[in-house]
């Protein structure tokens, strides 16, 4: 329009801005390689690839520049001292832990949160798993006897009564058997449940598992295979003592070997079952030869179990204090004794009252220097 300007001069640019040190680079190292992941060892700067595969290392960063006008950069300045109380700053996040937000509060006095010792319980089924072990040798013995008897049949009549004993014990020997064995599984299976939370509240720690989980893994067949070890292993690693004793190996020992036992029986209940599902006379006495080997071995499981129940509440009670020699008490002093490190000194004895009347005449050397006051002789 005649002014002889253009528009673009018209607009007002911001001035350029000012140029800055390039930044100081540091030595690659520590860095994970996207294609191989191999870890970089350090390297001169100026280094941008994997040492292993030749891959383009992640070495992108941001560096943050001060805005023009500022002389210092913020990064420069000296860093404020860290005062007693202040609050700490956390590089990955705050932490998700924390106190409760209630106020001081006295301690809890009330009852002991683990509970009453199951000790007491644990005795009882030790003592129903000896009766179980006793019922399954007796069942043992039966079956032992019913063999003999089909072995002496193959060559001769057998008597009816002894036939007929021999079916009656059986019997009779195995509902002992299982009836002991409902009821000391009754009984440790809750004894054993209690022993678990008790042992980790005892020790200072929050019960791993919960009742449910414990019963599951002693009762469901199948996972109480392997189950009932476990749990009996934790119970005993929580009951134990916390070094590498010679007791605590014996008592592993000792729950490892009725684990052991424990599965032996359940493979061979398994192998009975399914041998027992053939009709032949083979099958008839190799199941018979396998219900001896079944009682056996629940005896065995019987006995250990006993044993395992009764280390378990020995730990739990502590061990028993008994006297190992007679000692006689000095008898008791029947007189003050005298101070520790000072001089022996005769009791004091009250000095004889002087009075101003008529002194008895008599001999003086008639009484004895000891009856006198002051353990000595007086001048008349």
């Amino acid at each position: 329009m005649g002014t002889g300007r253009s528009r673009d001069d018209l607009v007002s640019y911001p001035p350029p801005p000012q140029p800055y040190a390039a930044a100081r680079r540091s030595p690659v190292q520590g860095v994970r390689c996207l294609r191989c992941h191999l870890v970089q060892p350090p390297v001169p700067p100026g280094h941008f690839t994997c040492v292993a595969c030749g891959a383009v290392l992640p070495l992108q960063r941001w560096i943050a520049h001060p805005p023009p006008g500022v002389s210092r950069p913020a990064r420069d300045r000296p860093a404020s001292p860290v005062t007693p109380g202040e609050t700490p700053s956390y590089r990955f996040g705050h932490p998700r832990w924390g106190f409760p937000a209630v106020v001081w509060r006295p301690a809890p006095t009330g009852p002991d949160p683990a509970g009453p010792a199951p000790s007491p319980q644990l005795r009882r089924a030790a003592w129903l798993g000896w009766l179980t072990a006793a019922a399954a040798l007796v069942a043992a013995g039966a079956e032992l006897w019913r063999f003999l008897l089909m072995i002496d049949g193959r060559t001769k009549v057998l008597s009816a009564t002894e036939v007929t004993t021999s079916d009656a014990l059986v019997a009779a020997s195995s509902l002992a058997v299982l009836a002991f064995a409902i009821l000391t599984v009754a009984i440790a299976v809750t004894a054993l449940i209690r022993t678990h939370r008790w042992a980790a509240v005892a020790a200072g720690r929050a019960p791993s598992r919960s009742a449910g989980a414990v019963a599951a893994r002693l009762l469901v067949p199948g996972w109480n295979v392997y189950g009932a070890g476990q749990i009996l292993v934790e119970i005993d690693t929580l009951l134990g003592p916390s070094d590498d004793s010679r007791p605590r190996a014996a008592g592993r020992r000792l729950v490892l070997l009725w684990w052991s036992s424990w599965v032996v029986n359940a493979v061979l209940v398994v192998v009975t079952l399914g041998r027992g599902l053939g009709g032949s006379l083979q099958a008839i006495a190799d199941t018979v030869e396998l219900h001896i080997a079944v009682d056996v071995s629940a005896a065995v499981v019987a006995g250990l179990g006993a044993l395992v129940l009764r280390r378990f509440a020995r730990l739990i009670d502590g061990p028993r204090l008994r006297p190992t020699r007679w000692v006689v008490q000095a008898p008791a002093p029947t007189r003050p004794l005298p101070p520790t490190g000072g001089p022996v000194s005769s009791p004091a004895v009250p000095a004889p009252s002087v009075s101003s009347g008529p002194v008895a005449s008599g001999p003086v050397g008639s009484l004895p220097a000891s009856s006198l006051p002051g353990g000595g002789a007086t001048a008349g």
